[in-house]
């Protein structure tokens, strides 16, 4: 099946727009076993985006629309849907009621000027948007089903997940072929996890790997599509499956007698995964693609544990990261971002000697600040970073790129000294920020390597 994505908005061909809805779908349909075919980036012109659905109409099964469903002028989604359908717009009155219960919730007036987002084609569905005021729409045009979307991320994103998804699912009829396996890995460079995965094709034919690098971390995944296995050698399938441990079972399958692809397409996604984890060993920081900070949130919250931080180089970015994941609320007590030395003494309670004695950037310092924060805020544990970022040196001359970490939590008591070579202040805390939280994660996972 053909599919599509069409964005649209002068926003986003000016460039003071970066299109990530784009990506997003194409990610959500790929795991639905749908590989978009093409992306098109389209102005605020009616006649422009009415020509572009005619011609997607007529080749593809599918196509995703984002942008263009504002209260404004130059919001002209809806008026170019009606022109390539040939239908009228109407006062959707379903939509109206979805928008006057949004405004209602938050105490605002439905002015004229809004209402105008409930002018739908006249045969158009209605997508409901609970997280904002443009309601979408879906509606099918010669072959192809047109789903209207609004271009803010988090509204396009919610819509589709609980409108979309389930509307081409039901549809298209759709069973899922696709299966995929993402880890996350730290510590390595891209081209570094590239060599230690060579021969992986040959172990596993059939399974797509692919890399993307998200400084600082990379999201290795693995991808087997089942509805295309029937060109790989289910030999060699099999084959690949069976260990060195002989950890997997194959069953009975005989293969010299099997020429079908395998039928147990989860357990072979999972022995790829497996040997991809023992070539990279203590790098891979999540088995399921979680970030890092995840993936501490989550060990976290299995323990039923609680964390504060400590800051001063990474001014709240370990923060920040921590508090983008939901439910953080659950273990997150504290941020302190104690940037100046009478900070610290005065928040932390680190000693003015140590300060005196060693300087800020000292793994008596780090260890200090972690300590201080897990005694105010009761938490169970403590990280702490400081460091000198850059582009120029601390009061002594220190390297750019150095941060001492500090670590406080039952039993431990630590602090360590690293240099990264990153002439990019953004880099350098990034990376700050990452090894704390890779730390920490080491220390939430149990000894025999088991997450959690």
């Amino acid at each position: 099946m053909r599919a599509e994505i069409l964005s649209t908005g002068d926003e986003v061909l000016l460039g003071d727009l970066v299109d990530t809805n784009s990506g997003f779908l194409c990610d959500r349909l790929k795991q639905m076993g749908i590989v978009v075919s093409q992306i098109t980036a389209i102005g605020d012109d009616v006649d422009a985006v009415t020509e572009t659905m005619l011609r997607i109409s007529l080749r593809a099964r599918l196509c995703l629309v984002t942008g263009g469903l504002g209260p404004t002028r130059d919001d002209i989604t809806a008026r170019a849907c009606a022109r390539a359908a040939n239908k009228p717009l109407v006062l959707n009155q379903e939509a109206r009621a979805s928008m006057q219960a949004y405004f209602d919730r938050r105490g605002f007036a439905l002015t004229p000027d809004n209402e105008k987002q409930a002018w739908l084609p006249a045969s158009a569905d209605v997508l409901v948007n609970h997280h904002g005021t443009a309601p979408g729409f879906c509606f099918l045009l010669h072959q192809c089903w047109f789903y209207c979307m609004p271009g803010v991320p988090s509204e396009m994103k919610q819509m589709m997940e609980t409108r979309v998804v389930p509307h081409i699912v039901k549809t298209f009829a759709l069973k899922t072929s696709l299966h995929i396996r993402r880890l996350t890995v730290f510590g390595l460079h891209e081209s570094k996890v590239g060599a230690l995965l060579d021969g992986f094709d040959d172990r596993f034919p059939g399974i797509r790997l692919g890399f993307r690098a998200s400084f600082p971390t990379i999201e290795v995944k693995l991808v087997y599509d089942a509805a295309r296995a029937g060109n790989i050698d289910g030999k060699s399938m099999i084959k690949s499956m069976v260990t060195d441990d002989a950890s997997m079972d194959t069953g009975s399958r005989n293969p010299d007698t099997i020429n079908t692809p395998i039928k147990e397409p989860q357990a072979y996604i999972t022995g790829a995964g497996q040997w991809v984890e023992d070539q990279l060993k203590n790098k891979v920081v999540s088995f399921t693609g979680l970030s890092l900070e995840a993936e501490v949130g989550r060990l976290l919250t299995r323990r039923g544990q609680t964390l504060s931080v400590a800051e001063s180089c990474t001014g709240g970015l370990i923060s920040h990261l921590i508090t983008e994941v939901p439910g953080s609320s659950d273990y997150f007590l504290l941020s302190a971002v104690t940037y100046a030395n009478t900070a610290k003494i005065k928040i932390l309670n680190v000693n003015p000697k140590t300060l005196e004695t060693h300087g800020a950037v000292h793994e008596t310092t780090a260890l200090e600040m972690a300590s201080g924060a897990r005694q105010i805020s009761g938490s169970d544990w403590a990280v702490s970073t400081t460091g000198i970022a850059g582009p120029g040196g601390g009061p002594t001359q220190k390297t750019v790129g150095t941060v001492c970490i500090g670590l406080a939590g039952p039993g431990v008591a630590i602090s360590q000294t690293y240099t990264f070579r990153f002439d990019d202040r953004s880099k350098n805390k990034k990376m700050f920020a990452a090894m704390a939280l890779e730390t920490l994660r080491r220390h939430l996972t149990d000894k025999n390597g088991e997450q959690g």
